[in-house]
């Protein structure tokens, strides 16, 4: 009976994240390109769309989520139905219509992984509950993966703006599966200072902040920068399917092997995102390209399980899901605000320079992890 509920539970976590990670993530790397080359969109109009779906994605899962109880699972369901709407008609969208878009896509995705995530806390067995998280994240690894190469062939016949269409029936899935998502509605989930001032959630969000604001970047204006040196749009997907393989491959492989020494792989993560950032910034053929995104997906398919566990090992049902919902929420306010730094950047530097200057966080990210290791060696086991 156990065995059967916990099946149930990893079987509905996978699904929703594999079919709302994988449309979810077309419309934020093909919409910025959508609005660039249909309605003429600056880069730093390009930042603050993306800081927009941002914006609602944050207020979704900070606000919308934990204050908002006995309303929450109506607006799962109504948000994931609008949001399979929006994929069937961007087309048809212009200049101003798009912006809301943004906004129901952003609020969609705020308001329903971080009660997908909670779903693992059902799970008594500790191992069996961190395969459950690796395995959540090897579903939105896959879905990266095998999006973006539907996109690829897409694009070889159809249009930019017939994208969208394709990845409705994503959308159409996840309106399904989000009536069979377990929501609580009966009480508030409160934040409290003692989780934000905990170590576990201190080191989850600085080991997640050191790659997301990469990967906003990344997914922003990294289709606009490969333009920028002469890529074919057909071929820009390509480098994102080899970005999201090498995440799902680590992913995979955390979820085969549970993580022991987790500071050690923050700090090897870390050093690979230098490592990548680097030759981004430098790249002008499409081989290197594609060397440098496959060389960031490797962190970026090891820092969000991480910090998941992190987060696993550190707080107790009770308050899982409070950390969960802030902790998203905070990963939504650095996600608005990355694109619209980096698109400022870029403004005043170019856009392989902005991309440069994120080495910075990097080396910063490794000082703050290196100080507070000495007070939490109880999570590394």
């Amino acid at each position: 009976m156990r065995l059967t509920r916990d099946l149930y539970i990893i079987s509905l976590m996978f699904s929703l994240a594999f079919f709302l990670r994988g449309s979810n993530n077309i419309v934020i790397t093909t919409l910025p390109l959508f609005v660039r080359y249909y309605f003429n969109f600056t880069t730093p109009q390009v930042g603050l769309l993306a800081a927009l779906m941002s914006g609602s994605m944050f207020f979704a899962s900070g606000i919308a989520n934990p204050y908002f109880p006995r309303v929450r699972k109506t607006l799962i369901r109504i948000f994931s139905i609008l949001y399979g709407g929006v994929l069937i008609v961007t087309p048809f969208l212009n200049g101003t219509t798009v912006w809301i878009a943004s906004i129901i896509v952003g609020f969609a995705a705020g308001i329903v992984f971080p009660n997908v995530i909670s779903m693992s806390s059902e799970i008594g067995d500790r191992k069996t509950r961190e395969r459950a998280i690796s395995m959540y994240t090897v579903a939105l690894s896959l879905s990266l993966v095998i999006g973006p190469y539907i996109e690829y062939l897409i694009l070889r016949v159809y249009p930019l703006k017939d994208v969208f269409v394709v990845f409705a029936p994503f959308g159409v899935i996840v309106a399904v599966l989000s009536f069979r998502l377990n929501v609580p509605s009966s009480s508030q989930t409160k934040v409290s200072m003692k989780i934000v001032k905990s170590i576990p959630f201190m080191l989850a969000v600085i080991n997640n902040t050191s790659y997301d604001v990469p990967f906003a970047a990344i997914t922003a204006f990294g289709g606009i920068l490969e333009s920028l040196r002469g890529l074919p749009t057909e071929l820009i997907p390509i480098s994102f399917a080899v970005y999201f393989l090498t995440s799902f491959l680590s992913r995979l492989f955390m979820a085969l092997k549970p993580v022991n020494k987790i500071f050690s792989l923050m700090f090897s993560s870390l050093v690979v995102a230098g490592t990548g950032l680097y030759l981004l910034s430098f790249s002008q053929t499409f081989l290197e390209f594609i060397v440098s995104m496959a060389i960031l997906g490797i962190p970026h398919g090891l820092t969000y399980p991480v910090s998941l566990t992190l987060l696993s090992r550190g707080f107790s049902k009770e308050d899982i899901t409070s950390a969960n919902s802030l902790f998203f929420s905070l990963m939504s306010l650095v996600a608005i605000i990355a694109p619209i730094i980096i698109g400022g950047i870029s403004f005043l530097v170019g856009l392989p320079d902005s991309f440069l200057a994120l080495e910075s966080l990097v080396i910063a990210s490794m000082t703050a992890m290196a100080i507070l290791k000495r007070r939490s060696g109880y999570l590394s086991s």
